[in-house]
């Protein structure tokens, strides 16, 4: 009969080297996968939001007023002066509910006009923002220079007679994404990373 032999102890400790060696590399990529995902998962839905917002104005001659703010998933579920639905599903399918890092997203309307549309029952707004908190969850954040949280973007956007000074390019996934209008005024752009 012939004798059976085992790995050695050694054996055992180059072995378990090894696969410790790989999942120190393999997890940070994996995770860095991840969030790079999340974000880009939010960038694509904050921009097909805003994109039914434009849809919205054209028709009805301007954005949802401040009582439709907050989380659109909830505010955009309204119908309009004749009973039809407003937003949902005619301009959107339907809302996503929350962002990559299951947050809400926000919408908050500017400067309400004097103009009541008879087709919507309610007065219309001319500017909006939309956007979402990026990982941490919270407005502002990352340690990009100049970056403003979504909070300071929204109450410098929604004046009377806003201006783009250009879309701000951020590198942190903690950096919000914010959409104005008719464009990003924040976004990610290029290699991200955690700040």
């Amino acid at each position: 009969m012939r004798k059976q032999r085992g790995f050695t102890l050694i054996e055992l400790l180059i072995v378990v080297a090894i696969i410790g060696i790989i999942a120190a590399i393999a997890i940070p990529n994996l995770l860095d996968a991840i969030e790079r995902s999340r974000q880009k998962r939010s960038t694509s839905e904050v921009k097909s939001l805003a994109n039914s917002m434009q849809s919205f104005s054209t028709d009805y001659g301007g954005y949802p007023n401040a009582t439709h703010n907050g989380d659109p998933a909830v505010q955009w579920i309204f119908n309009d002066a004749a009973g039809s639905p407003a937003i949902v599903p005619d301009y959107i399918q339907a809302v996503p509910p929350m962002d990559g890092w299951k947050v809400p997203y926000t919408f908050n309307s500017g400067v309400a006009s004097a103009t009541i549309n008879p087709q919507l029952g309610e007065t219309v707004c001319t500017h909006f923002t939309l956007g979402c908190m990026g990982n941490d969850r919270a407005s502002g954040g990352g340690t990009d220079p100049g970056v403003a949280g979504y909070a300071a973007i929204n109450a410098a956007w929604n004046v009377a007679a806003p201006t783009n000074a250009g879309t701000l390019q951020t590198h942190c996934y903690q950096s919000d994404i914010v959409w104005g209008d008719s464009s990003f005024l924040q976004s990610p752009d290029g290699k991200q990373k955690n700040c």
